[in-house]
């Protein structure tokens, strides 16, 4: 029987928002007119029933107040006298349909039916305004129909009962005008009926509006969609309402800020957790927040702002400057070793190409000098870099670097009285990395631009408290105007949109690493770059 009426009730089912709001709204409007229909109906069927007790007694008193009446009783004792209806002798009132007296003793005296004229009333309650001298109502049936029947005692003039005056109205007036008070609540009432379908379909579309013409199941699936999302996210994420005050958090935001549980950050302010975000200034301008380092209960940390509508809350994304660095680390090396495979792969098909030549003019010792050539060059370089440069990272790097310069036809230099074997366990490679590479590959690009012998020079040193790098390029220089400017992030001396960010990640890098670096006009021309950075400055 359940399955039965839940198969019933999934046939039924509205399948559309449209559909379930107009069906409920006309549901209450209908059970609401329905009740407010039939309590009208009562209300008007009680007052026109009270308002016909009224005019019965009022009829009734009207006849008993009479002068006629009076005598017509007090000559009731005269045992010859032939009684007659009293409308022989007084006008039956409006509405009306009957009349009847009665003496002290309660014996009719007058009434429609002649054959009950002599007789005594049997009805108790009839006689009550006789014993108790007020005027009464009740229902009652004659021949068959039923009447609202109105008693009031005769007094004479000394104040005595002397008789009483019933009057009696047919229920059927009492239905009659009942039934057209009931006629006009039925056509209000589909009236309204008809009006609240209009709004029903007015308030659903209105609804469907607001939500972008999604239906509730679309809205649950999208909302669980969301959660997934934002939970599967690694980055923390927190959103705020337009005041600022947390509304939503996800698990990596609890882990980053070493807390167990969301309660601990939704409904409180976001500048609690971040108090160097100015959160009213973004909350009323819009201005978003891209990549602000901040530091949070002792540990770095990346932040990103997103205001979201129109001054209608923040979305705040963040992760630990660890994580990122240690992304960053594994993409440049892997683009150190993707640019040495590429610079030796091209070298490597030049070189081929000029043997292949060889060979085919049968310069037989010219390509045994050749290959003799270039493969001492390159053993004298690994050579060197193992005897002077154990640590792996940075000696890939360098070969890397060497090999990007022989494919721009630029001579890489490195002193030979270079020497960093010293390196600090606790030194981070990746960021030291991304300090000389970046100033390398500017100097590169600076020394291939410049035209004539393009060289670029580096020297190493480990001795004393320092590590110290001098990267000196063979280019045109850098202009004087922008020399005091050239590290900050946008500001390049070859121009265009997309320049100035090597030297701005090279300096923070170095800024990092505890380190100082200094521009320096060359021996020549071109431009030295002078790094220092103490062996025991560096806090990991």
């Amino acid at each position: 029987m359940n399955i039965s009426a839940a198969g019933f009730y999934n046939v039924i089912r509205p399948r559309r928002l449209l559909d379930s709001v107009s069906i409920i709204i006309m549901i209450l409007v209908v059970a609401l007119l329905v009740a407010f229909g039939s309590i009208f109906s009562q209300m008007a069927f009680d007052i026109v029933d009270k308002q016909m007790q009224k005019r019965a007694i009022q009829t009734a008193e009207q006849l008993a107040g009479l002068t006629a009446i009076h005598d017509f009783i007090q000559s009731s004792s005269d045992s010859k006298r032939i009684f007659t209806p009293i409308t022989d002798f007084v006008p039956l009132p409006t509405d009306a349909e009957y009349v009847f007296v009665t003496d002290i003793h309660g014996k009719l005296i007058s009434h429609p039916d002649s054959a009950l004229i002599g007789t005594h009333l049997k009805d108790t309650l009839a006689t009550r305004a006789l014993i108790y001298g007020s005027a009464y109502t009740q229902r009652t049936l004659e021949n068959g129909r039923p009447y609202i029947r109105g008693s009031v005692p005769v007094i004479d003039k000394r104040y005595r009962i002397i008789g009483m005056v019933s009057v009696g109205y047919p229920l059927d007036t009492l239905r009659k005008a009942s039934d057209d008070y009931l006629e006009k609540i039925i056509f209000f009432t589909f009236v309204f009926i008809t009006l609240g379908l209009i709004a029903a379909i007015f308030i659903a579309k209105g609804v469907k509006w607001i939500i972008f013409g999604l239906e509730p199941a679309e809205i649950a699936y999208m909302f669980q969609e969301r959660s997934a999302l934002i939970e599967s996210i690694r980055e923390g994420i927190i959103s705020t309402d337009a005041k600022g005050t947390i509304t939503l958090v996800n698990e990596a935001a609890l882990k980053t800020l070493d807390l167990h549980d969301r309660r601990d950050l939704e409904k409180h302010p976001l500048r609690d957790f971040f108090p160097a975000l100015d959160v009213p200034h973004i909350l009323q301008t819009g201005e978003p927040v891209s990549d602000r380092e901040f530091v949070l209960a002792g540990i770095p940390i990346i932040v990103n702002v997103e205001p979201v509508g129109d001054r209608r809350g923040l979305v705040v994304t963040f992760r630990k400057k660890e994580d990122i660095d240690m992304i960053a680390r594994e993409l440049s090396q892997v683009q150190t070793f993707s640019d040495m495979l590429r610079a030796q792969t091209h070298e490597y098909s030049n070189n081929l190409h000029t043997i292949v030549g060889l060979i085919q003019i049968g310069a037989y010792q010219d390509v045994l000098d050749y290959i003799a050539d270039e493969t001492t060059g390159h053993r004298k370089l690994i050579r060197f870099l193992a005897e002077n440069l154990p640590d792996r990272i940075l000696s890939s790097m360098i070969i890397g670097k060497y090999m990007h310069a022989s494919e721009h036809k630029v001579e890489f230099f490195i002193d030979p009285e270079s020497r960093m074997i010293d390196l600090p366990d606790t030194l981070d490679r990746h960021t030291l990395t991304t300090a000389l590479g970046n100033i390398i590959d500017n100097g590169i690009e600076a020394a291939a631009a410049a035209g004539t012998k393009p060289r670029i020079s580096l020297f190493m040193s480990d001795f004393g408290n320092d590590l110290i790098f001098e990267i000196e390029d063979s280019g045109k220089g850098i202009d004087i105007e922008i020399a005091d400017r050239i590290f900050e992030k946008g500001i390049s001396s070859k121009g265009g949109n997309q320049r100035g960010y090597g030297l701005y990640l090279a300096k923070r890098a170095i800024d990092t690493l505890g380190g100082t670096i200094e521009l320096e006009p060359g021996e020549t021309r071109g431009t030295r770059f002078d790094i220092i950075i103490p062996k025991k400055g560096y806090a990991p």
